[in-house]
């Protein structure tokens, strides 16, 4: 079988082997956020003391450059599978973390304001969900009334047609 029909049969059934493309799919973009701490737990138990490092300092330190590429190509198959919005936050809450440790690495993870930071991005992100919903939902009721202003507008000329073409 040809990889790319794998792919098309993945993403066109409802279920693979028992679970749900969306659980599939959530599990994916959930994972996509927690690889971010890999280089975390590896430093923390010893593994890859005499691995390759590819050039890097450390193993840690080229397991984080390696996540911090391969997590987004992870949560880009992810999206294939039509994953619940709701997994998003656990990605939007690591990367805040990221983000913020960019601009100040002496913060711990147990710093009380790096959780608010990331708490407050997931909150905006919810926010911003809800506007880009209410905004499509404007939009589709906008296109609805357009289109019944149509559907109305070509009933009166169809009327006043035939009313022009029975008078002569």
């Amino acid at each position: 079988m040809k990889f790319t029909t794998l792919i098309k049969e993945m993403l066109n059934a409802p279920e693979i082997k028992g679970v749900t493309k969306r659980s599939l799919g959530s599990f994916l973009i959930a994972l996509s956020g927690l690889l971010l701490y890999l280089d975390k737990v590896i430093d923390l138990i010893g593994v890859g003391e005499e691995m390759n490092t590819f050039g890097f300092s450390n193993f840690p330190t080229f397991i984080w450059v390696f996540t911090q590429s391969a997590a987004p190509m992870l949560m880009i198959f992810g999206i294939l599978l039509r994953p619940y919005i709701s997994s998003f936050l656990i990605p939007v809450y690591c990367y805040t973390i990221q983000l913020v440790w960019v601009f100040q690495p002496n913060l711990y993870i147990d710093n009380v304001y790096l959780h608010l930071y990331a708490i407050g991005s997931c909150l905006l992100f919810i926010g911003l969900l809800v506007l880009i919903k209410m905004i499509a939902g404007w939009e589709r009721k906008r296109n609805k009334l357009k289109a019944e202003f149509e559907k109305e507008k070509e009933q009166i000329v169809n009327i006043l047609k035939s009313k022009t073409l029975s008078e002569t």
